[in-house]
């Protein structure tokens, strides 16, 4: 108990003072803080130099550290805009969408028939689900529960500001999912992150533990998959693109077809991507 409140107070400090800002501001100075505050966690920057090593050996010392210091100000943002979610879902002068590209969804919606939107933690994540919401086609998602309490409320009153149901990572939470996209419901899931039970596929061109579940939901229930990304702009401007459906075959080609999809963003935007993530392992 003791160290989760010493673990939350430099964060609750940090809210504190950014809600003095207008939410522009915020993300700017949030960005801004984290870009100097993250490149010095061990954790945080072993990890990223690890990744990148892997997947740029060509790159110098001082290639890597003009890279982490970039990315970390990229994380630092997008953080903000969660933790501000419901000031976010306002941010209609900033995002840059063609209503075009959701009519896929649109007529999916119609027919009651189940959409998975798949993404990863690049660019601003959540934008693509605030596009979802302000075109009247509320998401659920999916969401891992943190060990310390205190942030947990936090976090999860955020996830929901831009969407709802939300479901836990856990037997009973995937159960409510899935039975949520049975009936015609709409999901937003990552598929940026290693799990246990996946399928080493290429991504970045090295092998990475991929799930295949969505692929296996997708082919049960005739869901809809269509990709989609929020990438920002050099004018802080973010675009939010949905890709054209994911054809139904198998679950190994869908999934590929996803990395496939994401790859394209990251190789496209490498320093915006979540690279502390432990991707290959």
């Amino acid at each position: 108990m003791l160290r989760q409140i010493a673990e939350i107070i430099p964060f609750y400090l940090l809210l504190t003072l950014l809600k003095f800002f207008s939410f522009e501001k915020r993300v700017i100075v949030g960005g801004i803080l984290l870009k100097w505050i993250l490149p010095i966690v061990p954790k945080y920057r072993n990890r990223i130099i690890k990744n990148l090593r892997l997947i740029y050996p060509e790159k110098t010392h001082s290639q890597i550290n003009k890279f982490i210091s970039i990315n970390s100000e990229m994380i630092g943002r997008s953080f903000i805009e969660l933790m501000f979610n419901a000031d976010f879902q306002k941010r209609w002068d900033k995002i840059i969408y063609k209503k075009k590209e959701l009519q896929p969804i649109i007529e999916a919606k119609k027919r009651a028939r189940p959409i998975i939107v798949v993404s990863g933690h690049i660019g601003s994540w959540e934008a693509v689900r605030a596009v979802l919401k302000n075109n009247k086609l509320n998401s659920g998602a999916l969401y891992q529960k943190n060990h310390n309490r205190f942030y947990e409320n936090l976090h999860l009153k955020a996830i929901k500001a831009g969407g709802e149901p939300i479901f836990q990572v856990s037997p009973s939470g995937t159960k409510n999912m899935i039975s949520f996209i049975k009936n015609g419901g709409l999901i937003a899931l990552m598929i940026d992150q290693a799990v246990k039970d996946g399928k080493y596929l290429n991504f970045l061109g090295k092998p990475a533990k991929t799930s295949i579940s969505i692929a296996n939901i997708a082919l049960k229930y005739d869901a809809i998959i269509i990709p989609a990304y929020g990438i920002r702009r050099d004018d802080n401007k973010i675009v939010v693109s949905f890709e054209q459906p994911i054809k139904l075959t198998n679950s190994l080609a869908i999934t590929g077809a996803m990395n496939s999809s994401l790859e394209a963003r990251v190789l496209e935007n490498p320093e915006q991507w979540y690279w502390p993530h432990r991707r290959w392992k």
